[in-house]
């Protein structure tokens, strides 16, 4: 293994699903203190963030862990090739949206909560026709939510988050190709599937 493939495996690592809907709800989370102004905002991003962390990844990972024979050999494959994981990782989230939306306050951060969901239950559905990449499908459902919130709010919103979304989107497919995981075909079809969910929260919950 060369340097560029030791380089891409920690890139990898860095954008596990878990941590990319991590690294969202922070963003969700000082655009909606930013926005609103909110007296004490630091300790309400911290306690914010501490339980999002808490109850949307690590208590996933411990569970998948524990249901793995307590062993990381294998881990990560042994967790795609699972129903419950998905099911595990569909619930934490879940959790975590139903307590933040009783606070009622943004139903874009609402439906920024949302697509973690979504995209855990896609998995469920189509594996079994297509192969679903779980970190590039959130990847693009999150770039695509960001691209809806710089055309919603371009008036006050910077481009620049959709611009480091868009980088992060493209050293994440180009890791995974240097690792040659996936073929491109195979990643760009996730991407614009990631892209779909997006489309469908925002209408989903403009209906409703």
């Amino acid at each position: 293994m060369n340097l560029e493939q030791r380089l891409a495996k920690k890139i990898t690592f860095i954008f596990n699903p878990l941590f990319i809907a991590v690294y969202a709800f922070i963003f969700y989370l000082l655009l909606m203190v930013l926005f609103n102004g909110y007296k004490d905002a630091s300790t309400i991003v911290l306690k914010s963030i501490t339980l999002y962390i808490l109850v949307s990844c690590l208590l996933p990972i411990f569970i998948i862990y524990l249901l793995n024979d307590n062993s990381f050999q294998n881990f990560e494959q042994k967790a795609k090739d699972s129903n419950t994981s998905y099911i595990i990782i569909c619930i934490s989230y879940l959790i975590s949206y139903l307590y933040f939306s009783i606070l009622n306050i943004s139903i874009w951060f609402n439906m920024g909560l949302l697509i973690p969901i979504y995209v855990s239950i896609i998995p469920l559905i189509l594996r079994k026709q297509t192969t679903i990449i779980y970190e590039i499908v959130i990847m693009g459902a999150i770039t695509f939510y960001i691209f809806l919130l710089t055309l919603q709010f371009y008036y006050v919103f910077s481009i620049f988050p959709l611009l480091i979304s868009i980088f992060c989107s493209g050293l994440l497919l180009y890791s995974l190709q240097i690792q040659n995981l996936f073929p491109s075909n195979q990643t760009l079809h996730n991407y614009l599937i990631g892209c779909l969910i997006t489309i469908l929260i925002v209408l989903f919950v403009l209906i409703i």
